[in-house]
């Protein structure tokens, strides 16, 4: 069985200047084993013969078009013609061994992207990124119903069937984000497989400004999904200077004596206002939800 799997499953690996990781990760490939016609090195122009490597070992390298992360796995994805592909870091972070069991959850429960949700070895990713993955998973599992722990994970399997047709319009290291909201919007069940996580080999390329630009993403994905939600929760923002004039106006009137009737009044509009958009937004956010899990009992019946 395991084989059978296997056979339906081409890997993807973007790299950037790997020297140091690349022949460990492809000689663990070798191991799975993944045949070395179905990996794909996507190379951003690498300056230090990490193509070299790759060519040596006799695996297929391509040069990405465009610039960044997202360009690269869109490239090697286009050129995949199995059912499955496997999209992971070349940094010997991901362990390979892993694939069967991201195969056999796919194939047993039918989900539309299998994530290594990396639980072991988590000391290994740095405080600042943890705290980030943090806060963005839980987001996305507000936005989309879902109970990832860890959807920012740089190893994951996806459906080519339901992935054809996604825009992939984000850039960067937000692709993970954009592919897991294009599965979870076109009512896709998202399943993890705990992985373990390994220091990375060579020089780091995340660093905290690329997760403040996975946050931005992730309000523009919320733009394209839900984008009532998204106009809730910005007129909610209403409720910060509601509540500072309103402080404002209070100290005066119980420390000062003066009594504001205008800028009074303004403050309570601008806070009701706020407070009446984020009950909105929140009941937008569960009718989305609830629009979801109908479509999927529809859609399974």
């Amino acid at each position: 069985m395991k084989s059978d799997y296997l056979s339906q499953v081409t890997v993807v690996i973007p790299v950037l200047n790997e020297r140091e990781a690349l022949e460990k990760v492809l000689n663990e490939l070798f191991e799975v084993p993944i045949p070395r016609e179905r990996i794909i090195i996507v190379d951003g122009h690498s300056t230090d013969g990490t193509d070299k490597i790759a060519r040596k070992l006799g695996v297929k390298v391509v040069y990405q078009n465009g610039k960044g992360k997202a360009d690269a796995v869109k490239e090697g994805l286009s050129l995949v013609e199995t059912k499955y592909a496997v999209i992971m870091d070349g940094d010997y972070t991901y362990p390979a061994r892993y694939i069967p069991r991201l195969l056999e959850e796919a194939v047993v429960r039918r989900c539309g992207e299998v994530i290594g949700a990396r639980i072991h070895g988590r000391e290994n990713i740095p405080l600042l990124n943890r705290l980030g993955n943090r806060i963005i998973t839980l987001f996305f599992n507000v936005l989309y119903g879902t109970r990832l722990r860890d959807v920012l994970s740089g190893m994951y399997l996806v459906d080519m069937e339901h992935l054809r047709d996604a825009t992939y319009e984000m850039k960067g290291f937000s692709i993970e984000v954009e592919i897991a909201s294009h599965m979870a919007g076109s009512i896709l069940d998202i399943c993890e497989v705990p992985i373990e996580y390994r220091e990375r080999l060579g020089e780091k390329k995340l660093k905290a400004v690329h997760g403040l630009k996975i946050a931005i993403d992730l309000l523009r994905l919320v733009w394209r999904y839900n984008p009532v939600l998204f106009i809730f929760m910005v007129a909610s923002l209403l409720v910060i200077p509601g509540l500072a004039l309103g402080a404002y106006v209070a100290y005066y009137y119980f420390f000062e004596g003066v009594r504001y009737h205008v800028k009074g009044i303004i403050a309570i509009v601008l806070t009701a206002s706020g407070f009446n958009a984020l009950l909105l937004g929140v009941l937008s956010l569960y009718l989305k939800r609830m629009e979801l899990r109908l479509r999927k009992l529809v859609t399974r019946k």
